[in-house]
Parts: C-alpha cells; sequence; structure tokens
C-alpha cells in the first residue's frame, strides 16, 4: 500500500503540475480579456478636457443667446474660457434693454475680442477677435485682457448707455462705449 500512495502522491503533484501550467497558459488569455473589455468601460463617458470646458461655458450662456450663439458665433468663434466671468450683461446702447459682451476667440486665428449683442435690435458688433478695432490700440486682437467690467461712463464721453471697461491688470484700461452709431475706445491709464 505505501507504493500506491506514493504512487498517487506522484500522479496528484503531476496533475497539481499540469493544472498549474494549463492556468498558467490560460492566465494571458483571461488577463487580455479583462483588459479588453475593461478599458471601453473607462473610456466611455470620457470627454477631452477642452471639450468638457467648451460645453460647461456654452451652458451656462444667458437663454436670449443661445440661438445667436449658435447660428452666428460658434461657426466662426469660441468663448474666450480664460476669462471670468465671460459675458458681461448691461444696457450698452442706451435703449433700457439689457444687451450682452461675450468674450471670444476666433478660431481660425486664435484672437481674441469681445462680441456685443444688443438684445432689442438683435445686432452684434465684433471688436478684435481678427476684425480691426479704434485703428490702433487694442487693434485685432485683445490677448492682452484679464479682467473686465461693467460701469456707467454717461455724459463724460457722450455715451449713450452702459460702458464696459477692459483691464490689464497691473497695467492699462480703457472704456468701450456706444456712440449711438458705433463702438469706440477711450484709453484709461498705463
Amino acid at each position: 500500500m505505501g507504493t500506491v500512495t506514493h504512487i498517487s502522491a506522484a500522479a496528484n503533484a503531476q496533475n497539481v503540475s499540469r493544472n498549474c501550467t494549463a492556468k498558467f497558459r490560460q492566465m494571458p488569455v483571461r488577463f487580455l480579456t479583462t483588459l479588453l473589455l475593461t478599458i471601453p468601460t473607462l473610456t466611455i463617458g470620457q470627454v477631452k478636457n477642452d471639450d468638457h470646458e467648451t460645453f460647461v461655458f456654452e451652458s451656462n450662456l444667458p437663454t436670449e443667446l443661445r440661438d445667436v450663439y449658435e447660428q452666428k458665433i460658434k461657426p466662426a468663434y469660441a468663448i474666450r474660457t480664460d476669462l471670468n466671468p465671460f459675458y458681461l450683461k448691461g444696457d450698452f446702447d442706451g435703449d433700457k434693454i439689457q444687451d450682452y459682451a461675450i468674450s471670444v476667440v476666433e478660431k481660425k486665428s486664435d484672437k481674441k475680442g469681445i462680441l456685443i449683442y444688443h438684445s432689442a435690435t438683435k445686432v452684434n458688433f465684433l471688436l478684435g477677435a481678427g476684425k480691426q478695432f479704434n485703428d490702433r490700440h487694442p487693434g485685432d486682437n485683445f490677448w492682452w485682457m484679464d479682467a473686465w467690467t461693467v460701469v456707467r461712463t454717461g455724459d463724460k464721453l457722450k455715451s449713450k448707455g452702459e460702458s464696459i471697461l477692459v483691464i490689464k491688470t497691473e497695467s492699462s484700461s480703457g472704456l468701450i462705449y456706444w456712440t449711438g452709431t458705433e463702438y469706440k475706445w477711450q484709453q484709461q491709464g498705463d
């Protein structure tokens, strides 16, 4: 009986060895199967950061601007995402109806600017972003602008409504105001 037990132990060891070898051979197959099933699961629903950022900014546009943005702005311009707030609200043309200014970037040139939308007339004006504004400064690119706000200037500039103060912090600023026919620039300091 000792021999049978010894043979059984040897046979058992051989079976264990075969099982381990078979499992070892199956491990790469199992690993690859797991990997192939896991990668799509991890990437489904993932969005590039730029796409997510654009979605967040576009989702926060005022309702009044959504159609204008989709039809007129979005084909050639993107929302400038490095300026907070990315849009301003004010009565820029003096008609007692809130208008909007959106900080934009021209897609083809990456030049920055401001798109002002008059709500009552549904007309927009592009300042910078590849389009010349004010012959000299700021020109066709507001790359330097890192802050902005709405201010009341009234009779000082013969402004018809509220003005936009554009700022390069710790440097200079300028006022953008509506004359009744066009937007003008008034340098504020250097």
